[in-house]
């Protein structure tokens, strides 16, 4: 244990493409205010400017990309003013793999620029969500996931508020993946430069108001997109009509979607077989080691 923190105020800072970081920025802010504490809650997005609000605590929480932070996390980092007080900050992480190879290094970036910003980490962790990206998350495992996060929630805003330090040590082979992952952010742009519309469009405009980028503008009805796309999936899985598909890079896309809502509808009643019928071979460790961790 550490010593108590005298916290009254903290920020969370997030970024959230398809809702799993942003459910556990809400569960984790109503937790904190359960508590006592006053939270001010902003999504990372491209235009917000950042508040005058001086908090006790910042929390920074992101969903991995490549085994790193999204590149809009990092323009985020870049902008805060220069502090001219040392502000403790937590970063979380959030995967649908879990803190192994390769993702052990992906806080590494955004905790060196937190301190070049006079901010002093103090905490950092893996949050499991189920995953948006190539290979869907077993139903059973997912409403697990879902199920499991106010407990967690709990022992993260119980370890901050009592003063608990907990950094990791990234593995050598995570750093060499982190490093490599950085070229992903190229390869984003070039895929939402290439994402297709079909005839099921109703020139509603929902993609170009939640893109946290801004990169789709409504022309003549239609969607264009733009060269400042972060990978965040939000307008595909998204879509109230189904009308946005990916032009390059198909296999990161689940064909069946990406909804948490919908997971929940789908397995209200349903018998849940145990996690370790579920969670086989490498690919589930960090999953199941989240879900049976004490």
């Amino acid at each position: 244990m550490g010593t108590p923190r005298k916290i009254n105020k903290i920020k969370i800072a997030y970024f959230s493409g398809t809702g799993g970081t942003a459910l556990v920025a809400d569960t984790l802010g109503k937790e904190l205010a359960g508590r006592g504490i006053s939270v001010i809650k902003s999504e990372i997005r491209t235009g917000n400017t950042h508040s005058e609000d001086k908090e006790d605590l910042l929390i920074l929480l992101f969903a991995v990309h490549a085994f790193n932070a999204p590149e809009i996390v990092y323009k985020w980092i870049t902008s805060l003013p220069e502090g001219c007080r040392t502000v403790p900050a937590a970063v979380i992480s959030v995967s649908g793999g879990g803190e192994v190879t390769p993702n052990t290094a992906c806080r590494i970036s955004s905790i060196r620029k937190l301190e070049k910003k006079n901010y002093t980490v103090v905490y950092e962790k893996m949050m499991v969500m189920p995953s948006n990206w190539v290979v869907k998350t077993d139903d059973g495992l997912a409403i697990r996931l879902l199920e499991i996060l106010p407990s967690k929630v709990e022992r993260i805003a119980g370890d901050l508020l009592a003063g608990v330090v907990r950094r990791t040590r990234p593995k050598l082979i995570d750093r060499i993946f982190s490093k490599a992952g950085e070229m992903e952010k190229k390869g984003s742009k070039f895929f939402g430069r290439n994402i297709r519309v079909d005839d099921n469009c109703n020139s509603c405009g929902w993609c170009a108001k939640s893109c946290p980028a801004d990169n789709i503008k409504m022309l003549n009805n239609i969607p264009v997109f733009g060269k400042d796309c972060f990978l965040c999936l939000r307008c595909i899985y998204g879509c109230p009509n189904n009308a946005l598909a990916a032009g390059i890079f198909k296999f990161i896309i689940l064909k069946d979607g990406y909804n948490l809502k919908d997971i929940e509808k789908r397995m209200k009643g349903t018998y849940q077989e145990p996690i370790e019928n579920l969670a086989k071979g490498y690919l589930w460790k960090g999953v199941k080691e989240y879900l049976l961790e004490h």
